[in-house]
């Protein structure tokens, strides 16, 4: 997550001001990605991640906490029980 902007495994999926000003429709791209993923399984080794049920989420130190949270429940409605959360601080 960076200040603006939404990814899921590098594809922009949402806008952090939508989210903001709370468009619950704004969700569907992330839950509809995140089920994409979980489907386009290759290999074994990409199995046993698809079906481990966690995700991390990075996002930058500025977001606030609102965004994320949000982001983490979608993340759980989706399947994902286990949520880790790493946060990016950008050097001046």
């Amino acid at each position: 997550i960076s200040p603006t902007e939404v990814l899921v495994q590098g594809r922009l999926v949402a806008l952090v001001d939508e989210i903001i000003e709370d468009k619950t429709s704004v969700l569907d791209p992330i839950a509809a990605r995140l089920a994409q993923l979980k489907e386009n399984v290759i290999g074994t080794n990409t199995r046993a991640v698809s079906t481990s049920q966690e995700i991390t989420i990075l996002a930058d130190k500025s977001v606030p906490f609102t965004v994320i949270k949000t982001i983490m429940s979608t993340c759980t409605s989706e399947g994902f029980e286990n949520v880790s959360l790493a946060v990016t601080q950008t050097k001046v």
